[in-house]
């Protein structure tokens, strides 16, 4: 089961956001990467300890994350979600979005594009 967004017309985010619930294998990430990293370029790694908060902010590019351990929650400007390890998060470009970093922190990898995982679309 996925969370599926869709902004009016006119919306910075008037683009599909989704939360995916289904889970992406974190285990053995090196296929996780290639499917993550661009044509040419690099994916960033990023840990959070806990309550590490990236509060309100949007960005000139899409992004696709993917939670590779602990967890966060992640906010937008209609509602909240709990995203544990294998969740993928799709964000396009301009929407306003945030997250706090819980109890054991979090550790994702962070796509600046839109990657064509398996379970999209």
């Amino acid at each position: 089961m996925n969370q599926h967004v869709t902004f009016e017309a006119g919306d910075a985010a008037d683009r599909d956001f989704r939360i995916f619930s289904t889970q992406v294998e974190t285990r053995d990430i090196g296929p996780l990467i290639e499917k993550l990293l661009p044509d040419q370029g690099a994916i960033e790694v990023q840990r959070d300890v806990p309550g590490k908060e990236h509060a309100w902010h949007s960005h000139e590019t899409d992004e696709t994350l993917v939670i590779i351990d602990g967890s966060v929650r992640f906010y937008w400007d209609q509602g909240e979600k709990i995203c544990g390890p294998g969740t993928v998060i799709s964000l396009p470009s301009g929407m306003m979005h945030g997250s706090v970093a819980l109890d054991e922190g979090a550790t994702y990898f962070i796509a600046f594009h839109s990657a064509k995982l398996t379970h999209h679309g």
